[in-house]
């Protein structure tokens, strides 16, 4: 037998290596920002902490919305915590030693014992809150939403969604709170914005081209009301108003309220998307920046992507009948922690109460799901004044992120999940049909 040199011992331990390190990198990753809510502050002591910068008035056109909270407890800090807990279990698969452990969490849920090895790249949008740092001159920095200029350089900062597009995510789960009204019952609730298919319907409602019919027969009638004494299609049509114009409408949905300017937000992000500089010069002409719908053309690059089919799949129909995949990434992952709370909990001490139920979705002309080029779970996963929501948020924190990174494992694998027919909600377990996406998520900057 022939002796092998040194060397050539050295040359082969090296290919051994390499090899081993391209089998370890032939795993498919899969890119997941999650969005702990807000994290800014409303007080404006210094007529600098609004948020919605628009660069055609040079001002802020809200105050920031902190959030909500009851007693000491906010939704700021419920949701950061519980965000932290979803990224450490996400965390584990990037690793052999850590995927072992998610693999133990897989069969809490699963019927099978063998898992496709996948890693689940986490971001995180904010590790802290503005009451972390209170010698900030600007404490809402960290956490507008919309790019906004330096206070002392003019130089235009990236807000949150330009940060999200940047990290090229194929799923973002975005986390909040609600408060409940009288009488409500608690639980969760996708948030979601239709395409530029039922704009467009509302548009023509609102020109005497469709019937009122087509809207509230439909799948979006139960529109948000957050003009108190309108009606459902008058906020719709407001909505469609914002989404088109930037402006909302006067009542009878027949013109703009130029009074209620909200902007023209796919340019108040960096991205593809955005128009060309100067695009400030057409606004009031007939085109894009129109102020009447008789004069709107959708012409433009950000049009151009509302009207394409990836934004149908993405805000339209799907497996959930409307709302897209945002609806169904949304509601799949609230199935999964309706579901894996009991399953984690059952051999407590103690009976766990009842969750409470997954309501119906809120729906409006919200930024994160229209503006992030990635499907948006948007998910309004308890009610801040409801203690059994509360409880399950913090004391059992660890057992709801365990059972959200399952389920977002779920959506890009597909899981064979134990049907249990005691619970009210059972996951469905389909992969999202990422294939036909092709190359959106990353042709975004």
């Amino acid at each position: 037998m022939p002796s092998v040199s040194f060397r050539n011992y050295c040359q082969f331990l090296l290919l051994c290596f390499f090899l081993h390190n391209i089998s370890l990198s032939s795993e498919p990753s899969y890119r997941i920002v999650i969005d702990p809510g807000h994290g800014g502050v409303a007080k404006d002591p210094k007529a600098q902490h609004g948020d919605k910068y628009d660069s055609v008035s040079q001002t802020f056109l809200e105050t920031y919305k902190q959030g909500t909270e009851h007693g000491n407890t906010t939704e700021r800090k419920v949701v950061l915590d519980l965000a932290k807990e979803v990224h450490k279990v996400l965390k584990l698969t990037e690793t052999e030693t850590g995927w072992k452990e998610f693999e133990g969490y897989l069969k809490l849920f699963s019927k099978k014992n063998e898992f496709t090895r996948v890693k689940l790249i986490s971001h995180l949008t904010r590790e802290t809150s503005f009451d972390d740092d209170v010698t900030s001159e600007d404490p809402n920095a960290p956490y507008r939403l919309y790019d906004f200029p330096d206070p002392k350089s003019g130089v235009r900062k990236k807000g949150r969604l330009s940060k999200i597009n940047e990290l090229k995510p194929q799923l973002v789960l975005s986390l909040h709170l609600n408060p409940a009204s009288k009488g409500q019952k608690g639980g969760m609730a996708a948030v979601l914005t239709p395409g530029y298919k039922t704009f467009s319907n509302l548009k023509k409602i609102s020109q005497k081209e469709k019937s009122p019919n087509s809207f509230l027969n439909g799948p979006w009638s139960d529109w948000l009301i957050f003009q108190s004494g309108w009606s459902k299609l008058e906020n719709a049509t407001a909505d469609t108003w914002i989404y088109l114009h930037g402006y909302w409408s006067k009542k009878n949905g027949k013109e703009a309220d130029l009074s209620k300017f909200e902007g023209y937000r796919q340019n108040m992000i960096s991205w593809k998307y955005a128009d060309d500089p100067n695009w400030e010069k057409n606004i009031g002409v007939k085109g894009p920046y129109a102020k009447s719908h008789e004069e709107f053309l959708a012409t433009g690059k950000f049009w151009e992507r509302e009207m394409g089919k990836k934004e149908e799949w993405r805000r339209e129909g799907g497996k959930e009948g409307f709302g897209g995949d945002n609806h169904y990434v949304s509601r799949e992952l609230m199935r999964f922690v309706q579901y894996g709370l009991p399953i984690q909990l059952k051999e407590k001490d103690s009976p766990y109460p009842e969750l409470g139920p997954i309501q119906k979705p809120y729906i409006s002309t919200y930024s994160l799901p229209t503006y992030t080029n990635a499907l948006c779970a948007f998910i309004e996963i308890g009610y801040v004044n409801r203690s059994r929501d509360m409880k399950y948020l913090t004391q059992n924190k660890k057992e709801t992120a365990i059972s959200l990174a399952v389920g977002i494992y779920s959506l890009f694998v597909g899981l064979d999940v134990k049907k249990n027919p005691n619970l009210p909600y059972n996951p469905k377990g389909k992969k999202v049909n990422w294939e036909r996406y092709e190359n959106y998520f990353e042709d975004v900057l």
